[in-house]
């Protein structure tokens, strides 16, 4: 297929690893990179020598030739600079979650929906390979019934300012869950703390959470900063027999095993997975249904229930970890 022309929007740490990611494909024309830092922009020039640089969107969405953007900006901004892109009649990739609120989430899909674009959310667990195998396990009925789910997702060192764990590590498990079991939660029961010295308005930096599924499944969520390790690990438990998969192991392979007996383990099997890249596999879907100008090829739908279930999550929080139902 022609190449596509895209721009790049924020070239902070992630944006310059997506934008690798796409100058790499030969199905993409890079050919703007914006970025308000002029430090950041200039280290930007160096993933894309062809690219034109600019701090100024609107001299982005004003070329024709670019027909989709990439936005990597800070999550307060995914929706602001979202709608300048979708109001342009471009196609749009945005990094997860899609918006801070419900309400802006539905903006973006509604608008997105009305002007036939593609809008793509980064949940990037998606299009892992370890991840599209555990779906097909389950759907082939591999585990029996599935009852349960158990994400971790642990990022050592200091706490960061400028978001919450929940709002920032979570969304991938979110994502996850919704697509292990495909349905939305029903209800959501949340705890989570600030950083040692807790204060009004402070982020959370670690949380506990259970999405409650209306056929009785759950799945348990556990994300945190200030973490002793890093870990990056889900596992999901049916009447038959349980999966689990560590991100960070050396080894590319989802673990089957059947439950102990008696205390004593039993059959367990490993499945390799292929070593294929997730964030190309995204980039690909992406600029693929551009080309085709399929806007089924997005996910929005999706992005947005899980927006749902992060507020959900925040207003269990604010009231003690009492039940609070998925809008």
């Amino acid at each position: 297929m022609t190449a596509v022309g895209v721009a790049l929007v924020g070239a902070g740490p992630w944006g310059l690893t997506l934008g690798r990611a796409v100058a790499r494909l030969p199905e993409v024309d890079l050919r703007w990179i914006c970025e308000l830092d002029p430090e950041r922009r200039a280290l930007a020039a160096a993933i894309a020598p062809r690219a034109r640089l600019t701090d100024e969107l609107d001299e982005v969405l004003t070329d024709p030739g670019v027909a989709a953007a990439l936005v990597a900006v800070d999550s307060p901004r995914h929706h602001p600079v979202g709608l300048r892109v979708l109001r342009a009649d471009r196609h749009l990739l945005v990094e997860k979650p899609m918006a801070l609120t419900v309400a802006d989430a539905a903006e973006l899909s509604a608008l997105a929906e009305t002007r036939q674009r593609v809008l793509a959310v980064g949940h990037l667990l998606l299009h892992h390979p370890a991840v599209r195998r555990a779906r097909q396990l389950i759907a082939d009925g591999v585990l029996g019934e599935s009852l349960w789910l158990e994400t971790t997702r642990l990022a050592p060192g200091t706490a960061r300012s400028g978001g919450s764990a929940w709002w920032t590590l979570a969304p991938h498990d979110v994502s996850l869950a919704l697509h292990l079991f495909g349905a939305v939660p029903v209800r959501v029961t949340a705890v989570g703390r600030t950083g040692p010295t807790p204060g009004p308005g402070e982020p959370d930096q670690v949380a506990w959470v259970t999405l409650h599924f209306a056929d009785g499944r759950l799945a348990h969520i556990h994300v945190a900063r200030l973490a002793v390790e890093k870990r990056r690990h889900f596992s999901v438990v049916g009447t038959r027999r349980a999966l689990t998969f560590d991100e960070l192991a050396p080894e590319r392979a989802l673990h089957l095993s059947d439950p102990p007996r008696g205390g004593v383990p039993t059959h367990s099997e490993t499945i390799a997975v292929d070593a294929a890249d997730a964030l190309s596999a995204q980039c690909l879907h992406f600029v693929a249904g551009v080309a085709r100008g399929d806007p089924s090829a997005g996910n929005s739908a999706h992005a947005l229930a899980v927006v749902r279930v992060l507020e959900a999550g925040t207003r269990s929080m604010r009231v003690g970890g009492a039940p609070v139902d998925v809008a």
